[in-house]
């Protein structure tokens, strides 16, 4: 006999402990294959997994989004977490175990209910809050509950549980929920509940929630770490809460990403979008006006050569990402039209990157190519101090406090490894820089999707073409640059929100509505 008797689980403070481990696996990871990068403008998915080009190109539907990853379908995923959670809850109060114990695994419990209804909400807007465990015959029709009073119950949770959490886990516990990481979710939670998509009115006590829910965390002790790069690759004071990996349970990011030929199969290339983001370092400006159709004009005064499209641009450019002429294991990366790392390769052409571009950002360089039995252990970070400062910039500019908005935006600029000319705008345009430094800032962590919906500008950027930089070296050694569309793109208005899986519908018996359009 292998299994483990209910009775015996509730009674045992060691299988109750390995039971609220097993839900922590509801926290989806982006060093994995299906990144959300894919799914908005930051990246192309070059071997189409988990369709998130389908996202892209706006074939995104009730009756496919099934065959989607969990990421986009993360309806069936989340509510199976749920009930394993409420039964937690059903049995927990009566457990024979010590209550020190009990109160921190019910805390531990109230977050991770919390972070999944957050992700369900940001995807689906209002849903059904489920804190019971049905019975046999229990009428199992449930109706959504308003946004608000999601993001209400949301709230209350975190409050209880930072109330029962250490502000930080000690380090023989990293990885467990802490009061600070409770915090941290509450500040976006409310961030994206102010935000345009949910506060169409711009309801001021909105955007003060979100400002003093930052504002909890700024005095906690953590800084920005020095090192940008650095940042995604080891333990740091930047870190409010992330996933950490072993040997033994390792991520394989490092061996799935980053350039080809040196670390094995490429899932994802970083887009010309996202880097178009990165302004030039010494004027602070971005090297091409973007029009709402996607064209691109040269900025003028802001110092960019087409003929040398990297020179002099924001360090977090060559912290993010791999672009011709980057130097990475001892090799220089070649992505012009015959290179190393080009779809010429005679190193696995097939799997080189269509872009130009390779992940950097988050791949640990001392690893082997394929075929190592060495594994990456960095941290993949949930929350970090830069994403509240920005959180913090974003809140008090909504709020009409513009030099608070500039002071808290320009203190991650000046991290010592970007040290990024301070944003001097106001107005509208300083709205558009604190968007642009989310993007650079936070390229690639998973943001970015729910970002550009919140905001309601998913209409253009979403519609604009994934673009690549295709490269041709001249017999003299020069190489000519030209930024083309690899891959063109829709968006709809009902594409704000994921579409509920139409089997979830019908057998709801009308008690769930599809999102609108769908």
């Amino acid at each position: 006999m292998n299994t483990i008797s209910d009775a015996n689980t509730w009674s045992n403070q060691n299988l109750i402990q390995l039971y609220v481990n097993a839900q922590y696996t509801a926290l989806l990871h982006g060093y994995q294959n299906e990144l959300l990068p894919a799914a908005d403008d930051e990246a192309f998915n070059i071997h189409q997994y988990g369709n998130l080009y389908m996202v892209q190109t706006g074939q995104l539907t009730q009756d496919n989004v099934t065959n989607f990853s969990t990421k986009i379908n993360y309806w069936s995923f989340a509510y199976g977490y749920i009930y394993s959670i409420n039964v937690f809850f059903s049995r927990i109060d009566a457990a024979p175990v010590d209550a020190a114990f009990k109160a921190g695994a019910i805390a531990e419990m109230r977050f991770l209910r919390a972070y999944i209804y957050a992700n369900l909400i940001w995807r689906y807007g209002s849903v059904p809050i489920i804190t019971k465990v049905f019975d046999l015959h229990d009428n199992f029709q449930v109706t959504p509950s308003s946004y608000d009073d999601c993001v209400k119950f949301i709230d209350s949770e975190l409050d209880s549980a930072a109330a029962q959490l250490p502000p930080d886990q000690p380090a023989s516990q990293e990885g467990r929920a802490s009061a600070n990481a409770c915090l941290a979710l509450k500040a976006r939670v409310l961030l994206y509940d102010a935000s345009l998509l949910n506060n169409p009115n711009h309801d001021i006590t909105k955007w003060q929630a979100a400002a003093d829910a930052s504002a909890a965390l700024l005095n906690l002790g953590y800084s920005l770490n020095p090192d940008y790069q650095g940042t995604f690759l080891a333990e740091n004071n930047e870190i409010i809460f992330a996933r950490h990996f072993t040997q033994a349970n390792s991520s394989n990011f490092s061996l799935e990403e980053g350039r080809n030929g040196s670390n094995g199969w490429t899932s994802q290339n970083p887009s010309q979008n996202q880097v178009n983001a990165y302004e030039m370092a010494a004027t602070g400006m971005l090297p091409y006006l973007e029009q709402p159709d996607g064209s691109l004009v040269l900025n003028p005064g802001s110092g960019y050569d087409p003929n040398h499209p990297y020179d002099g641009r924001d360090p977090r450019l060559d912290a993010s990402l791999l672009h011709d002429g980057s130097v990475w294991q001892g090799r220089v990366t070649e992505t012009f039209d015959g290179g190393l790392d080009s779809p010429g390769s005679s190193i696995q052409p097939w799997n080189a990157s269509l872009t130009s571009y390779a992940y950097k950002k988050g791949v640990v360089e001392a690893i082997p190519p394929s075929g190592s039995t060495v594994k990456p252990t960095n941290p993949w970070i949930f929350f970090r101090y830069a994403e509240v400062l920005l959180n913090y910039a974003e809140a008090e500019f909504e709020l009409g406090n513009e030099p608070v908005a500039r002071q808290y935006i320009n203190m991650v600029r000046a991290r010592p490894s970007v040290n990024m000319p301070p944003v001097t705008e106001a107005g509208d345009a300083l709205r558009a820089r604190i968007q642009n430094e989310r993007r650079v800032e936070l390229a690639f962590e998973e943001l970015r999707f729910f970002d550009v919906r919140r905001w309601k500008t998913a209409a253009v950027t979403e519609n604009i073409p994934i673009l690549r930089m295709h490269i041709t070296k001249q017999a003299d050694g020069s190489k000519v640059y030209q930024i083309q569309t690899l891959e063109a793109r829709s968006f709809l208005p009902q594409h704000y929100l994921m579409p509920i899986p139409r089997s979830e519908v019908d057998k709801s018996q009308g008690s769930l509505t599809q999102n609108p359009g769908y």
